[in-house]
């Protein structure tokens, strides 16, 4: 009685161990999973994040990118920035990409603080939103640097008179154009 009792003891044990053993196993091995974050960012390029800003690069080009969100959360627009040539009038290169049925005649409209918003005209739209394209002078960069909040309005042929106003964060955008243009 005593020996079979034992063994019975010792089956229980290693049958109860092994399942502890193989979600250990199971911890290690998805620690060695990259997140879906990391995932995503692989996908888009993403090689660094300052504040709300990131920096993506494809090949030998490199973009400072930001998704631009109304108060509700609803995305309303992303925007990218890249450096221009030596001796351009603009310093940046600014992409806006907005959803389509986007009023067209209306453009994209952009201000920092309590300035004077500037107004820039679309480009084409596609399957993936409309485009605005503009430079960035150094005075607008400077006003970006040191500004408390910026804003892009759009307008929808769905509801024409009334704008829809996405915050662009400020945060991180100093360090993000800092790293972008190091390069």
């Amino acid at each position: 009685m005593r020996i079979k009792f034992a063994s019975s003891l010792a089956l229980l044990a290693a049958l109860t161990a092994t399942p502890i053993l193989a979600q250990d196993d199971a911890v290690s091995a998805n620690a060695e999973f990259p997140t879906l974050q990391a995932l995503a960012d692989e996908a888009n390029g993403v090689v660094s994040r300052h504040g709300d800003w990131e920096i993506r690069c494809q090949d030998d080009s490199c973009r400072m990118f930001l998704a631009a969100f109304d108060d509700e959360g609803n995305e309303v627009a992303n925007i990218s920035m890249q450096t221009l040539p030596e001796g351009a009038a603009a310093k940046l290169g600014v992409v806006v990409i907005t959803p389509l049925l986007s009023l067209l005649p209306r453009g994209v409209t952009m201000g920092i603080d309590d300035g004077v918003p500037a107004s820039y005209p679309y480009s084409w739209c596609d399957r993936a939103g409309c485009y605005a394209r503009f430079g960035m002078t150094d005075a607008q960069i400077d006003a970006m640097k040191s500004g408390n909040s910026a804003y892009l309005s759009i307008y929808t042929i769905v509801e024409q008179d009334s704008e829809i106003r996405a915050n662009i964060s400020l945060t991180g955008f100093t360090a993000a154009f800092e790293e972008l243009t190091a390069n």
